[in-house]
């Protein structure tokens, strides 16, 4: 039995006519009655009732064409479905990222994936570094959203979003007073920084820039998320150096000031692991690059 045969069992169906089912199916009409006859042998059912008035199907007939048809349309649906997936428009994606993304690129990056890719199904997985790194390499994630940490086996990793870091402090603190304040200025404050087994890349980037201004900050509690981290600023535990993004969170109150002498950037990459060919991994890294790129100001 062949595809061809049951579309012509469909046409004439519908026809009830085998020299209309013919022309439609530009075919002669001795080749498709013979066609049909083969079918039905092969079945070891009549599907039609012939006569030289006539055609008709039988009660078989009628229940082999529910389901004939039942199955060219799950086969039209198959098709359409790996072309889909062969053009990058289908198939499941697993989106990782890293808390503090949630407050800048990833949500956008979200919202572009499920209006530009109506057929993918999405899975989204927060992580922290370097976890998420890992994951990407061992192919668990397909892309995710991070602070890169410089290069990893099999990791490849592209710049999307860049900002600045802020100092923030409670809303009655002297330094509030401030623009812009100088790193030096923070030599004998309390500092409240992320918990080094949480988020090893934000812990080590305060205690390097620190270090580098000649001095070891006076660390006065450690937290594992960034809400966490500006509420106990909020509370007055101390001081914290987060991304310019974190300022929506307790702006009634805690201050942010852009911290200067050095002011110090922190960049947000798009990471897939560099063997990764799939073609919707590679039309949803363009599309969410373009779309980073193109968006004024995401903070």
């Amino acid at each position: 039995m062949e595809l061809r045969h049951l579309k012509y069992f469909v046409m004439v169906a519908e026809e009830l006519h085998f020299s209309r089912a013919a022309e439609k199916l530009h075919l002669a009409q001795q080749p498709l009655s013979a066609q049909i006859k083969r079918l039905e042998e092969e079945l070891g059912v009549q599907l039609f009732d012939r006569t030289t008035r006539k055609v008709t199907l039988t009660e078989a007939g009628q229940a082999f064409l529910q389901e004939v048809r039942l199955g060219l349309a799950h086969l039209d649906t198959a098709v359409e479905t790996a072309r889909r997936v062969a053009r990058g428009e289908a198939g499941q994606l697993v989106l990782g990222y890293v808390g503090s993304t949630l407050y800048n690129i990833m949500p956008v990056t979200v919202r572009t994936i499920r209006e530009r890719f109506p057929h993918v199904h999405l899975v989204l997985r927060e992580l922290c570094s370097p976890e998420l790194e890992q994951k990407i390499c061992e192919q668990e994630i397909d892309i995710g959203l991070l602070v890169p940490d410089g290069p990893g086996q099999g990791l490849a990793c592209e710049i999307v979003h860049r900002e600045e870091t802020v100092v923030a402090l409670p809303r009655d603190h002297p330094l509030a007073a401030r623009t812009h304040i100088p790193l030096r200025l923070l030599v004998d404050e309390p500092i409240v920084i992320y918990d080094r087994l949480q988020k090893p890349l934000p812990y080590d980037m305060v205690i390097a820039l620190c270090r580098e201004a000649g001095f070891s900050p006076h660390i006065v509690q450690e937290a594992a998320s960034e809400q966490t981290v500006l509420g106990l600023v909020a509370a007055g535990m101390g001081l914290a150096l987060v991304p310019a993004s974190l300022r929506l969170l307790y702006n009634e109150s805690v201050h942010y000031r852009p911290l200067i002498e050095p002011s110090r950037p922190i960049d947000f990459a798009l990471a897939w692991h560099q063997n990764n060919t799939s073609p919707l991994v590679k039309a949803v890294r363009t599309t969410i690059r373009n779309c980073l790129f193109s968006s004024p100001s995401i903070t």
